[in-house]
């Protein structure tokens, strides 16, 4: 055994010696970047090793190959392939944490969630009943005696009222305990708790949207339609990869790897309910449904289900339908065990639930005309309407509009560049957070490399050019920021003094590469919905740009680089977390859960791969042109 000592903490703690560095940071609960997953692939997880005998011939060709000299010199190794053998000291620089996302997802909550155009239709109801109590003239049973007054007060006769024998078991007691009056809360003709006194005032659901890498929560009074509290957090899963594919190949490596991906979500969905819960005052026992949305593979592992087929042709996932549980369907959820859990149908292997309720929404079964929705993400989804028809499709666009695979990549948080604007004379960025920047973010790398084609600095094919083919209005200064590599060029966006880990910030032609391969995808997935719809671009009276990159993306840019199609600005709406607010509708009403199903089946899903012109149109889209 060896002992470690992780910087900032101090923590400390024993491993096995050959203990994987990643490893001791998931047992220590250290969050640190890993977005290839521990492939090695993504140099995001550089952390500073002290040990008396650490020699840098110890290091792999990953480590040699992404990290410099002069951070080799310092002791800095890839957390996800370096083995200790020997006792150590971790420092874990702050650009390698991943910092716990807290943040509203609005900017504050709904005081209420009712409007003309959209009525709730709870389907969970309680009834305060004040019984007679039993004698010899009236020897019916405790549960007879129930249904009778629940007849009453609901103005109906009804003979099936359900009850499990273990909400059964408490009835008598609390009977007795409170003379004869209790809340029966129900879900339709399912009886799924009793309780003590009058409770009719607390009635309580939460929503969430679980996001492959953040998962949004909101708790809604079902009496009086408001929100009471709204949250967003990191999703746990994010140690196994920052995209699906890589967890998926975690999942299927070891029987014990699903219900452990199972295990992250519900602890999180708890963890968050109750914050809540503590904050509100709220008693747990009286929420009592949940609703979730989610991409396909998230809702596979919510559900513990095989998510192995969702990466292999023909791509099929197990099932596509809305499920309708109680909780205790979901291992160690903390909600009351009859209470309600919905998540919502899915489309295929790549268009799931979260789709569904983006359009739950917009309530896109109301938009005459054409529209067309994007949802921009590790994996594109894109839907089109016409009239009454619907097609949808995904586009796989890999992780870098999320800030991955991008050499100065990273997540939209504290020290992310999310504006960039160049001039010929100058370059002005944002950062976000009151500190220096550490890298830069996926509306950043949209901004920039819109300014850079606007300057000619990067051709429309994507190459980013030399110093001495700059037109003649570009500046001695910004010049200067094309630096010569051994192969390709790459562009100064932060010199190493000004930025906080003390490297500077490059845009390099793998760089634009990664961007045009997610943005040819897209821009590929939104023409071939079109060709099958037989609309022209211009055609197109709405789009909306959904997701949380969606919410932050400057729209000039997105056009300037042909990520979307070029029509009006004013035509095009970025409606942020719409999976999350669909979800509280999902959570308000049956209409809307219904017309989820329909929608889920009503949707015409095109396999862009099995398109015979999808290679050419996918070659096409990866340039830089205004898409017409």
């Amino acid at each position: 055994m060896i002992e470690v000592t992780i910087n900032p903490g101090p923590i400390k703690l024993t491993v096995p010696a050959g203990t994987l560095l990643l490893e001791v940071f998931k047992q220590a609960g250290v969050r640190i970047a890993t977005s290839c997953g521990g492939k090695g692939e993504c140099g995001k997880c550089k952390v500073i090793v002290s040990s008396p005998k650490f020699m840098p011939d110890t290091l792999n060709a990953s480590e040699k190959k992404l990290l410099s000299a002069e951070e080799i010199k310092k002791g800095f190794r890839l957390a996800c392939q370096c083995h200790l053998n020997q006792n150590s000291t971790i420092t874990v620089p702050s650009f390698s944490l991943i910092k716990e996302d807290k943040a509203k997802i609005k900017g504050r909550v709904k005081s209420c969630l009712l409007n003309g155009e959209f009525k709730p239709l709870v389907s969970i109801k309680k009834y305060f009943l004040k019984l007679n109590p039993p004698s010899l003239q009236d020897q019916r049973s405790d549960w007879t005696r129930i249904k009778d007054e629940l007849n009453k007060q609901s103005n109906e006769n009804n003979q099936t009222w359900k009850i499990h024998p273990a909400i059964l078991n408490n009835i008598p007691q609390l009977l007795k305990d409170n003379d004869f009056c209790l809340t029966i809360v129900l879900y339709k003709d399912n009886v799924i708790a009793v309780e003590a006194g009058d409770t009719r005032h607390e009635l309580y659901g939460v929503a969430f949207d679980i996001g492959t890498t953040t998962i949004a929560g909101y708790l809604l009074d079902l009496v009086n339609f408001k929100e009471v509290a709204v949250e967003a957090c990191t999703n746990p899963q994010f140690k196994y990869g920052d995209d699906i594919i890589s967890r998926i190949d975690f999942a299927r490596k070891e029987v014990k790897n699903r219900p452990k991906m199972q295990q992250e979500l519900i602890e999180t969905l708890n963890q968050m309910i109750f914050s809540w819960s503590g904050k509100a005052g709220i008693d747990l026992s009286k929420i009592y449904f949940t609703a979730l949305v989610g991409n396909t593979g998230m809702h596979h592992f919510l559900w513990s289900l095989p998510v192995e087929n969702l990466a292999l042709s023909p791509y099929i996932p197990v099932i596509t339908d809305s499920i309708m549980e109680d909780g205790r369907a979901l291992p160690n959820f903390c909600l009351i065990p009859y209470a309600r859990v919905y998540s919502a149908p899915n489309v295929s292997a790549y268009v799931g639930g979260d789709i569904i309720a983006d359009l739950i929404e917009i309530a896109i079964w109301q938009r005459k005309g054409i529209t067309l929705m994007v949802d921009l993400g590790t994996n594109g989804e894109i839907v089109l309407s016409k009239d009454e028809k619907i097609w949808a499709c995904s586009a796989a666009a890999g992780p870098a509009f999320e800030g991955a695979r991008i050499s100065s990549g990273m997540r939209a948080s504290e020290g992310a560049i999310d504006r960039i604007n160049i001039t010929p004379d100058k370059v002005d960025y944002r950062v976000i957070g009151p500190t220096k920047a550490t890298g830069i973010c996926g509306s950043g790398i949209v901004d920039l490399i819109a300014s850079l084609l606007k300057l000619q600095i990067i051709k429309a094919e994507g190459r980013l050019i030399n110093q001495e083919e700059c037109p003649l209005d570009i500046s001695r200064d910004i010049k200067a920021r094309i630096i010569r590599g051994k192969r390709y060029n790459k562009f100064l966006i932060v010199s190493a003094e000004e930025s906080a880990t003390g490297n500077p910030i490059f845009l390099t032609q793998q760089d634009i590469r990664e961007v045009q391969l997610a943005k040819g995808a897209v821009t590929a997935g939104i023409r071939i919905l079109l060709e099958q719809a037989k609309i022209k671009p211009e055609e197109i009276e709405e789009i909306f740009l959904a997701g949380a990159f969606g919410n932050v993306l400057n729209v000039t840019s997105a056009l300037e680089i042909g990520l979307i199609p070029g029509i009006p600005s004013k035509k095009i709406y970025s409606i942020g977390n719409a999976a999350g607010e669909g979800a509280e509708k999902l959570l308000l009403s049956e209409e809307m859960r219904n017309r989820a199903e329909h929608l889920s089946q009503k949707i015409n899903y095109i396999e862009l791969s099995a398109h015979p012109d999808f290679q050419k149109i996918f070659a096409e889209s990866l340039l830089f042109n205004p898409m017409i």
